[in-house]
């Protein structure tokens, strides 16, 4: 019964309507959902203090909404290329930016 429960939930998660006309939209949304799962595994293996990690949070969450709010109005199908980057480019560059400048500050220090 469980399994079918599952199963079920599964099946009325999937958005089917989109894959059969406009599934290149859901495109965009994997290549998001690529970027978070990648770049958490980056935060995550840092060997930084806690804080350091929220930031590199923060400064993802923030990063991963600005370009839906830069790219919210445009045509996806005449500007796909462009949507697309911005969804992988904004974040990465901004946390690894951010990674760069505070490295030092936050990197945990062996005690002799």
């Amino acid at each position: 019964m469980k399994l079918k429960n599952l199963l079920f939930t599964l099946l009325i998660l999937l958005p089917i309507p989109a894959f059969a006309h406009g599934e290149e939209v859901l495109v965009s949304l994997f290549y998001d959902l690529l970027t978070i799962v990648v770049l958490t595994i980056f935060i995550a293996c840092l060997k930084w203090k806690s804080n350091g990690k929220i930031l590199l949070a923060i400064v993802l969450v923030v990063s991963v909404l600005v370009p839906f709010v830069l790219t919210g109005k445009m045509p996806y199908t005449t500007n796909r290329m462009l949507i697309d980057s911005l969804c992988i480019g904004i974040p990465m560059t901004c946390v690894l930016l951010t990674y760069l400048i505070f490295r030092r500050k936050f990197t945990l220090r062996k005690k002799n």
